[in-house]
């Protein structure tokens, strides 16, 4: 069953395809002129419109051409339905975006065969756009813990730097790695390693804001992108996930683990060219933090 929105100023008309359609089990909208249509389709999302060529007010085509025109309503198919045959207007029609053309008087088995095509079409449609959905998420995200991946990381946080730099804005870089991960490892297996990523992850996301942009970029390393975040927000930032880190337990195959991570928080300098200057940044402060006991945050202030 396919959501059908017929237009035609003549009621006879409409009755006429109701009765087919409805027979055939379609749900059916109707419109007696343009506006009505642009209004219907844009509230019903119909997956076929029947459009009659010849209406008062604005044509069928002008319809078509406003429905060609709004991103929301353009991959809609729509086959034309008039008693002009004429090949200007055949061809007019088709140029703007029509998917097809029936002259009246039409027989039925041959507008639903024509339909068939359409709706197929339509779900063709439907399914690509499912599938390329589902590649550009594999494409962003990491696999594993559906953190964003290097490469896309890298796209949005230079994005944000080029806005922080343009409107004098701060942003912040949080840079973490879980202490003694290898162990982990060794000690509980890859799944119990894996398992602690993923609860990292949800860890990130959750201690911040929407707006903040978690990463995973290598093995146990991630990174937090933080816009409109000062230098004491990212630091308190930092804190806050840290403390969440140390208290979560991770329970798996009947035993209990407990992990912690090191950071190195940075905030955007005057001499910073790209993202790059603040990542190599809090690399830096990482390592420090690593080479200093573990389980703490290191910011700017505190190497000076």
């Amino acid at each position: 069953m396919a959501k059908i929105l017929v237009v035609d100023d003549i009621q006879d008309n409409i009755s006429l395809l109701c009765f087919n359609l409805e027979d055939d089990h379609h749900e059916v909208i109707t419109a007696a002129n343009g506006y009505e249509c642009l209004d219907k389709a844009a509230e019903h999302c119909p997956d076929l419109i029947l459009l009659d060529m010849m209406m008062p007010g604005i044509s069928g085509t002008e319809t078509l051409a406003r429905l060609q025109q709004d991103s929301s309503l353009r991959d809609i198919p729509v086959i034309m339905v008039s008693a002009n045959d004429a090949d200007d207007f055949i061809i007019e029609a088709l140029d703007i975006g029509a998917l097809d053309y029936v002259a009246k008087p039409f027989i039925y088995p041959v507008l639903a065969a024509r339909m068939r095509t359409a709706l197929r079409l339509r779900e063709n449609q439907r399914e690509l756009q499912a599938l390329n959905k589902r590649l550009s998420k594999l494409a962003s995200l990491d696999p594993l813990t559906e953190a964003y991946n290097r490469r896309h990381f890298l796209e949005l946080g230079n994005t944000e730097f080029a806005k922080a730099q343009r409107f004098h804005r701060p942003l912040s870089v949080i840079m973490l790695d879980v202490d003694k991960f290898k162990a982990i490892n060794d000690t509980y297996g890859h799944p119990t390693g894996d398992a602690a990523l993923k609860q990292l992850t949800q860890l990130c996301q959750n201690a911040g804001r929407s707006s903040e942009i978690v990463g995973r970029f290598g093995g146990e390393e991630f990174v937090l992108c933080c816009p409109d975040t000062d230098q004491t927000g990212a630091m308190a930032l930092a804190e806050r996930l840290r403390t969440s880190i140390e208290e979560s337990t991770l329970d798996y195959d009947g035993s209990t683990l407990n992990y912690t991570a090191s950071m190195g928080v940075t905030s955007i300098q005057e001499d910073d060219k790209s993202l790059n200057d603040m990542l190599r940044r809090a690399d830096q402060l990482l390592y420090y933090s690593k080479e200093n006991g573990r389980n703490r945050c290191t910011t700017d202030s505190d190497v000076i």
